[in-house]
């Protein structure tokens, strides 16, 4: 369940909105949400700190509190994707500051409806790389790791090292081309033999050194045998968020 608030104080840019929002996570083949509309911010806020929504779209030109004194609130409180929703595109730089997922022009046109189809498969994307998985170490026991944090999986005979944003790589006995199937719902790609690699942490191919090159500035070695199909995964990752 995904719970989701829309905030605006504007009544029927909220309705449409709602509307709209409702559509696109059904045409994402995503049904289960539980959506609240607002045009009152204080209210929504209010809401939200009993029971936290896990989205918010929200209006940045609003009477006090305006779109971004409640993004400062919200993002000080918990953790809450916002997805501002502003007629203002000069304010999309300021409000940067409170690291929104993304922006969606305030229109009823195409330009609303196509943007808020790649926010959402965005969204869901994001959030499914936000599941926790819990490894078994012999060493410290039960270790939790987010998978977006995951920059890649490396094969050591019968065990696996988890290599992410943790200081030191962690260690669990398995076979990672049973990781490779389990790890292909969260973007994770085979590019070698020993390397299984989370895609939202290429930054490029090297194709004349068969290289992936990290965003952290690191590099792994590309196989021949996996060129081809890394190179169609990464086009389709980077378009599904786009």
């Amino acid at each position: 369940m995904i719970r989701i608030a829309i905030c605006d104080d504007n009544k029927v840019f909220v309705n449409f909105m709602a509307q709209a929002v409702n559509d696109e996570f059904k045409r994402q083949i995503f049904e289960n949400i539980e959506l609240e509309t607002y045009i009152s911010g204080k209210l929504m806020y209010q809401h939200h700190l009993i029971k936290p929504f896990d989205v918010i779209f929200l209006d940045i030109d609003m009477p006090e509190p305006n779109g971004f004194q409640l993004a400062s609130e919200i993002t000080r409180s918990n953790d809450c994707y916002i997805i501002f929703v502003t007629s203002h595109p000069e304010l999309v730089y300021d409000s940067l500051y409170f690291r929104p997922l993304n922006f969606i022009p305030k229109s009823k046109d195409s330009l609303f409806t196509e943007k808020l189809h790649r926010v959402v498969k965005q969204l869901l994307n994001e959030m499914n790389q936000n599941t926790t998985i819990i490894l078994e170490n012999k060493e410290v026991g039960r270790v939790p790791l987010i998978i977006k944090n995951i920059y890649y999986i490396e094969s050591s005979k019968h065990y696996v090292i988890y290599h992410s944003e943790n200081k030191e790589p962690i260690k669990v006995r398995n076979n990672i081309s049973e990781l490779e199937k389990y790890f292909s719902q969260y973007d994770f790609v085979r590019i070698h033999k020993s390397y299984l690699v989370n895609l939202r942490h290429i930054f490029n191919i090297n194709k004349n050194n068969d290289e992936i090159i990290f965003k952290q500035g690191f590099k792994l070695t590309l196989s021949k045998k996996y060129k081809q199909n890394v190179d169609e995964k990464l086009t389709q990752y980077l378009r599904k968020i786009r």
